[in-house]
Formats: structure tokens, sequence, C-alpha cells
């Protein structure tokens, strides 16, 4: 009978434990939760599920009300534990479980998912092992137990039947759908290089997020240094040692308790107690220094995360650059820092007090017995379950703050950016009152964030006084009855007492840290983008490069419905010169686009030398252009830096010769601080023929084989349009050159002249052969001689 009993009590003990870890192995095996729209039929089915729960929290509590008394005289009686107490815990464990899932859903209607049908297959079998195994010590209550018993196994197979019928009619559904889908045809209007949308609604949970996460690892192990790896080795030593100071502190608490009387100092026991008080805790010498040890290896993570995210939005493509604001992305790289702070928080302070926790559970259990340990776990996993499920309410809330927040900082940089324009237009009061509204918004959601975390201080503060009181009440009355001794009772509330505090820092870590995977989010989704325009995995190197350019049968679309470019071929031979010129939007500057693989082409192809530009590496293939733009974009740094970002190897005589050769050296040289004059915001401080001189220059310091000029002089004035025209002749002499004109008055003596229109090329041929020919390249000519007039 003895043995029976024991073995019933390990299944006791193991039926509330396996709901939990098969919940969360199921839970991680799946990827948590997905967020489907629900049938009519669906939405009645769940919410008879919801009810079946709310039964079998009620049967729970109930047969646990009904084993107090038994437990209660089995103590009075056997001055220890009860036989009782096995059946006690499991079902106020069990009441927990099925109570919890009965709390509102924050991501929508309450959908079970493979995870609990899970949970409810092993509770059944549980359930009718359970009444197989009855035993003779509950027997004056035998029949309250069967049907509580009989209830919940009643309930439990009704869930899992109507689970499978949901199931079947959603797998049914999902084959029609997908029927229907691969029959449809795919819509045609799809933008050229979309990004995809960004994954701030995750619904999964932690799941998801390590999921997500899993891109950046490895940016997070330090592989490339064996000393930080062995200062990591070292710091996992310490969390170890300090796990162990925290069973020793109570323990050795009580031990000093027991020995202190008249007429003996326990030196000893005091010695050893100061001594676990003064490097317990993360202020205290092994947690110090445990994160002295880290300051560099926290440093050296953030230095990898940051820097991969520069360069990776770097390496995006045009299309990506184009479509998003300066602001956001800035906000959005600035969120390395919450990815660190979560990481080292996560290593360092959730694993140890999770680790604690369980720890704590198995000396209670061991050295006590196992109602404290459900006391403990009770309180643990209400404290823990709540600060998730209330934070999962308050993410909602947060990360409308940090949308808000973000579009603060972006109009912020949008209008710092546009400082002129708005003094341009007198419009100071309405750039102040459009930010007093994002600042307004920002508040708003910044409220509900606030309210919402002193509504969860209360609840968690709640919990933890109900735990202490139990905690008193259950050893009083052991000491009354003369079970413990008044020394065990200090010991095992200051073990519940020390076990509230990383309880207490795990509210308020858990929001951190969901502020910080929110924050990271955003840069998180920007790890996901990925380039449009990729090396190819044949690609090679450009060594050398000739300067032949040909444009064969290429047509181009951004995603609209009429393309950039539709059929389009010409060639530019070596060391020749060729003008693009036609109305706006005909295409002119899409070629450049093209040509320096921004984008590739739809059809079609691009050769230089003969070979088409996608069998080269994109940074040797560019080493060989030079570009001057339109708007030249100049560094806030020295007129020397800007020159030398061309060719950072550039010696003093050969940023001489190219200045010389744009007509800009004896410009510079007029400044008090000649070549080291810091040129301002985006080069303000200079006019725009300077920064279009230095534009020049820095093209020809580059030494490119091909010159790309994107309407250079459209924005200058006639004399200084005539001084950088003759630095551009100095410059492109020899050289491959494309140029994308609107005063045609600085292509005359161009080789070839190619006039676009609506994506096409119209016309083709030599300033004087065009005018002969009486077309559109005339009348352009004609329109811009009048007004010159």
């Amino acid at each position: 009978m003895a043995h029976l009993i024991s073995n019933q009590t390990g299944l006791l003990y193991a039926y509330p434990l396996g709901l939990y870890i098969i919940l969360m192995l199921l839970t991680l095996a799946k990827g948590g939760q997905s967020s489907t729209r629900l049938a009519d039929r669906d939405v009645v089915a769940f919410k008879t599920i919801w009810y079946l729960q709310l039964g079998l929290a009620l049967s729970s509590s109930t047969s646990a009300i009904l084993l107090v008394a038994p437990f209660i005289s089995g103590i009075r009686n056997n001055h220890g534990t009860s036989p009782s107490e096995a059946f006690l815990i499991c079902y106020i464990a069990v009441s927990l479980y099925f109570g919890a899932g009965l709390l509102p859903d924050p991501d929508g209607p309450f959908q079970p998912i493979a995870a609990h049908f899970g949970t409810w297959i092993y509770a059944f079998s549980a359930e009718v092992f359970l009444i197989l195994t009855n035993q003779p010590f509950i027997s004056d209550m035998k029949t309250a137990w069967l049907l509580l018993s009989s209830l919940r196994i009643a309930a439990l197979g009704c869930m899992c039947c109507i689970y499978l019928w949901i199931k079947r009619g959603s797998l049914q559904a999902q084959t029609i759908e997908t029927e229907r889908l691969l029959n449809s045809a795919m819509p045609k209007d799809t933008f050229y290089g979309a990004i995809p949308t960004s994954a701030n609604q995750r619904k999964g949970g932690w799941p998801e997020y390590l999921i997500g996460f899993r891109i950046l690892f490895p940016y997070i192990w330090p592989s490339r240094s064996r000393k930080q790896q062995f200062i990591l080795l070292v710091s996992l030593l310490l969390m170890i040692a300090q796990r162990i100071i925290n069973i020793l502190v109570p323990y050795q608490l009580g031990v000093l308790i027991e020995s202190i009387g008249v007429g003996n100092m326990p030196y000893k026991e005091v010695g050893l107690y100061v001594l676990y008080r003064g490097i317990q805790g993360q202020q205290g010498v092994l947690g110090s220094f445990r994160a002295i040890l880290w300051i560099t290896v926290s440093q050296s993570l953030y230095r990898r995360l940051t820097c991969a995210a520069f360069e990776h939005i770097l390496s995006l493509s045009l299309d990506f650059h184009l479509s998003k604001k300066l602001g956001e992305v800035l906000s959005a790289l600035n969120k390395g820092s919450s990815l660190n702070t979560f990481l080292d928080s996560f290593a360092f302070q959730l694993f140890p007090m999770v680790f604690d926790l369980g720890v704590a559970a198995v000396y209670f259990f061991v050295r006590f017995d196992a109602l404290y340990s459900l006391i403990l776990i009770s309180v643990m996993w209400s404290y823990i379950y709540m600060t998730i499920y209330m934070a999962k309410w308050r993410a909602k809330a947060r990360r409308e703050m940090a949308l808000k927040d973000r579009e603060m900082d972006a109009t912020k940089m949008d209008t710092m950016l546009s400082y002129e324009t708005v003094h341009h237009n007198n419009a100071v009061p309405t750039e102040v009152e459009r930010f007093g509204d994002h600042v307004t918004a920002f508040q708003k959601a910044e409220f509900s964030v606030l309210f919402s975390l002193n509504a969860l201080n209360i609840t968690q503060n709640m919990i933890l006084t109900l735990g202490v009181l139990l905690v008193v009440l259950l050893s009083a009355f052991q000491i009354s009855v003369g079970a413990h001794t008044v020394a065990m009772f200090v010991s095992i509330l200051a073990y519940f007492t020390q076990l509230q505090a990383p309880l207490q820092f795990f509210g308020s870590f858990y929001n951190q840290v969901q502020n910080n995977l929110i924050d990271a989010e955003r840069m998180l989704d920007l790890f996901k983008l990925k380039p449009t325009i990729i090396d190819s995995q044949t690609a090679e190197e450009l060594d050398s490069c000739a300067g032949e350019i040909s444009f064969d049968n290429v047509t181009f679309s951004y995603g609209y419905v009429k393309p950039a470019l539709s059929d389009v071929s010409f060639c530019v031979p070596i060391g020749t010169s060729t003008a693009i010129v036609g109305e706006s939007g005909s295409g002119k500057s899409t070629c450049l686009k093209l040509l320096f693989r921004f984008y590739d082409v739809a059809s079609g192809s691009i050769r230089i030398d003969g070979r088409d530009i996608r069998d080269f590496r994109i940074a040797s293939y560019r080493s060989h252009f030079g570009v001057v733009p339109q708007d030249t974009i100049l560094f806030n740094s020295s007129i020397r830096y800007n020159l030398q970002y061309a060719r950072l190897d550039a010696r003093e005589d050969e940023i001489y010769a190219a200045c010389r050769a744009a007509s800009i050296h004896d410009k510079i040289l007029s400044f008090p601080r000649g070549y080291d004059t810091i040129v301002g915001e985006r080069g303000l401080r200079l006019s725009g023929g300077e920064k279009q001189r230095i534009a020049i220059a820095r093209a020809i310091l580059k030494n490119p084989q091909i010159i790309l000029l994107d309407e250079a002089t459209a924005s200058l004035d006639t004399h200084t349009e005539k001084q950088i025209q003759a630095a551009l002749e100095t410059a492109t002499k020899g050289r491959t050159t494309i140029t994308v004109a609107h005063r045609l008055s600085t292509i005359t003596k161009h080789n070839q002249i190619l006039v676009f229109h609506e994506g096409s090329i119209v016309e083709r041929g030599r300033h004087e052969d065009l005018l002969e020919l009486g077309g559109r390249y005339k009348e352009m000519w004609e329109k811009q001689t009048r007004i010159g007039d």
C-alpha cells in the first residue's frame, strides 16, 4: 500500500508539472500562436472551450478545498506532512493552469493551438489514471472526488473533440483557399524593389522573438577574440558561484539562530553569515567583479551590432533609401543599445533569477515539505504569468509610443535638414505647431504606458503579499503543532523574502526588456531587408576598363504600369562623349542609374567593353566611374576631406592638380583656412558653383575611365556655367563621358546626342545633324534660344 501511495504521489506531482512543460515545449516547437480570421462556427466552438476550461478550473479548485481539512488534520495528528498533501498540491496547481487560460488574450479572440491540445490529452490521461488508482485515505470524500474527476475527464474529452473538429474544418478551408490562390493570376503592378512590411506586430510572444533575433546571433558571440571568450567563461563561473551563495545565506541564518544562546558565542556562524552576505547579490563582491569583467564584452557587443547595422543600411539598394524617411532610419539604428541591454540582462539577470527560483523550489521540497514548494512555485508562476500577461497588453501601447517617438525624431530631422526652406516660406510657426502635434500624440501614448505600468505594480504587490501570508500562516501553524522550530521559521521566511527581490526585479526587468525589444524591432526589421542589387556567385573583379558602353534593348520599370525605359539601344565608343536630352520623366537619369547599377534592367543588357555589367563585382565595377551630380552633397568637414573622399590615399600634389583642372584651386587658397576650410552641413557655406567644381575635382582625383554628368550645370548662372563647362572639358578629355543635360548649349561639342521621349530614343546624332533633321531636338533648341534672347 505504501509503495502504491508513493507511486501515486509522484504522479500527483508530475501531473501539473507536466502541463506546464508540455505547453512550453510544444509552443517552442510550433513557434507560438498565429492569428487567423475565425469563421462563425469557430467562434462558437472556442467560446465552448472557454466555458469548459472554466469548469476545469472550478472543479480543480473545489477538489483542493475539500482536501484542506484532511490536510490540516493530518498535520495535527502526524506532526508532519499529510498523505492528502500531494492531492492538495496537485489540484491547486491544476486550477492555476486552467484558470490562467480564462484571461482574455491581448492579441485577439482565444484560439487554442497544438500546444493546448497536447496538454489536454496529457491531463485527460492523468485524470483517468488517478481514478483507477483511487486511495483509501480519501474514502470519506470518495463520492465527491469521483464526481469532480469525472467532470474533468468529460470536459477534457469534449475540448479535444472540439479542437479536432475545428482543425479538420480549417484544413479543408485552407485547401480550398490554396486552390483559389494557385488558380489566380499574380498582380502585375508589384513595385520594383518593394520593401517587406515591418513585422512590428509580433503575436507569438517569446518564441517569435527568439526565432526573429537569431539572425543577429553571429554578431553576439565574440568569435574572433579568445580574451573575450575567456571573460565570458569566467563570468559564467561567477554567476554559478552567486547562485550557490544565494542558498547558503538563509541556510546560515538558520544555523546562526540555532547556535545563539546563553553562554555561547557563535563566532564561526557569525563570520560565515557575514561573509556570505558580503559577497551576495548584484552589488556584492562577486556581482561587482563580474560586472567589471563584462564591461569590455558589452562594449564589443554594442560595437559589433551597431557597426553591422550601419554597414547593412549602406549596403541596401537605392530603392530602400528613396522610400524611407532619414529620421526614422536613424532612430532605428540608435536602438542597437536597446538590444545590447536586453542581451546583457537576459544572460546575467533573467536567467539567474529563474535558476534561483527553481533551486529554491527544490530546496524547500527537500528540506521542508512540498507545500512550501507549491506556495513558492504558485507565487512565482502567478507573478511571472501576470507580469507577462499584462505586459502583452502594455506592448500595444508601448509599440504605439515607440512609433510616435520615431515620428518625432523624423519630424525634427526633416525640419533641420530643410532649415532654409522653412525660413524661405516663413514657416517656423507651422513647423513648431506640427512638431507640437507629434509631441502631444507621443504623450498620449506615453500616458497609457505609464498608467498600465502602475496597474501592473499593484497586481504584482498583491501576489507577493499573498505569498508571504501563506508562508507565515503555514509555518506558524506547523510550529504550533510542534512540526517546525522557530529557527526553521526564520530560515524559511528569510529565504522566501530573499526570493521576492528577483521576482520584483523581474517585474521591472520584463517591462524594460519588452521596451528594449520593441525599440529593437525596427533594427531587426532593417537586418531582415536584403539589397535588391547584389553580386552574383560568378561575379568577377573588373581590374581594368577601356570605357566602351553599350545599351542593348534595355527595358526597365520602377513598378508603374508604364516603363521608364522601353527597348533602348545605343553605344558610347571609348573616349567619346554622349549627351542624353529630353523632357522631364523621359528616362534620362534612369539610364545613369542603370549604368551605375543602382538598379538592374528588366530585360536586355548593359555592357562594358563587351561584357554584361552583372558579370562584375559591384564595388570593383563602380570604381571605374566618376559621377558629378546636379546637386552636390558635401560632408560637414574640410574641403580636403571632401576631395580625398574619392581616393583616401591621394597625395597633396594630386589634390592640387585635380583642383587646378577644375578651376577651383585659387579660390580655395583665398579662403582663410585654405583646404582646411569647413564647408558646413551639406556644403551650405559654399556657393553652388564652388560645390560643383569640388565635385568635378573629386571625380578627376578618382581618375576614372568613365565620367557621368547628371545635369551638372542645370542650377547655375550663365557665367558660372561657362566656368564649370571649361572645367568639365578638361576633366573629361580622353575619357568616356555620358552627360544628362537640360541646357543644350552645354552639349553642342559632344560626339553623340540622344533625344529621349517617353522612355525611348526618338533621335540621335551630332548637334548639327539634329538641327538639320528638324525634329524634336530642333524644337527644344529653338525654344531655349528664344528664351535666352
